[in-house]
């Protein structure tokens, strides 16, 4: 499925109605853009009219995880690019999800975390027919993998993980334990770290878990504190007691 089908999504109900807003002068096409550039830019507009939190958190991510790729990959520049714009779209499936599971105070059910799990494949769905040189929609499918196999959708474990979502996946993950919520305060950089490195190896490839201590750093240096975000939990699946 590609966003030319017909098909009814859960994406194309729930917007059916929605008018697009623009801050007041923005330019809705970007001059000098190609097709492709053109959609990535339009999801990227839609997605912060929606949720400016979560697109806040999308470009925090988007740092770390060029940084990361810069660090992993310098000689892939198809690859860097990809987990560039991978990271500004990686949560674009969550405009199929209900608002009420989004902003949800407290915990979720299983049944609703089930369903807000289906923003990683429903996003791959979206980027798919969008003529792009690097693997997007598989970066974005697959960034919430576990490097032992328990992550989602599809179980992959170890080097069948596509790299570029194994990058992604520790970028989101420090973002997501670093930012405020309304539930909690957002983790210290160091105690952040630290739950990363306990998970080395388990949800995070070892290789890239190092890669990611050694840029963090230059991060810290330059990145100022995260200001609350409304990306809740399951933005960072880690099979831990829920931070409050």
């Amino acid at each position: 499925m590609t966003l030319l089908s017909s098909r009814v999504t859960p994406f194309h109900s729930r917007n059916a109605g929605r008018r697009t807003v623009v801050e007041p002068g923005a330019e809705w096409l970007t001059p000098g853009l190609d097709s492709a550039s053109l959609m990535l830019d339009a999801l990227t507009r839609v997605m912060t009219s929606r949720d400016s939190a979560t697109a806040a958190h999308a470009r925090r991510v988007q740092r770390y995880a060029s940084a990361l790729a810069q660090e992993m990959c310098a000689a892939d520049a198809m690859l860097i690019e990809a987990v560039r714009t991978a990271a500004l779209l990686h949560d674009i499936g969550k405009l199929a999800i209900p608002d009420r599971l989004l902003h949800k105070p407290g915990p979720l059910t299983r049944e609703e975390y089930e369903q807000v799990k289906l923003h990683a494949a429903i996003g791959a769905d979206m980027l798919e027919g969008i003529d792009f040189a690097g693997p997007l929609a598989v970066i974005v499918r697959h960034h919430h993998e576990n490097w032992d196999g328990t992550g989602y959708p599809d179980g992959l474990a170890g080097d069948r993980i596509p790299f570029g979502a194994r990058l992604l996946a520790i970028a989101d993950c420090y973002d997501a334990l670093t930012s405020e919520r309304p539930y909690r305060k957002g983790l210290s950089q160091d105690r952040a770290l630290n739950m990363i490195v306990e998970r080395r190896g388990t949800s995070f490839d070892p290789a890239v878990t190092d890669g990611f201590l050694r840029i963090v750093p230059g991060l810290r240096a330059t990145t100022p504190p995260p200001s609350q975000d409304l990306v809740p939990s399951y933005a960072f699946h880690l099979r831990t007691p829920r931070l409050l």
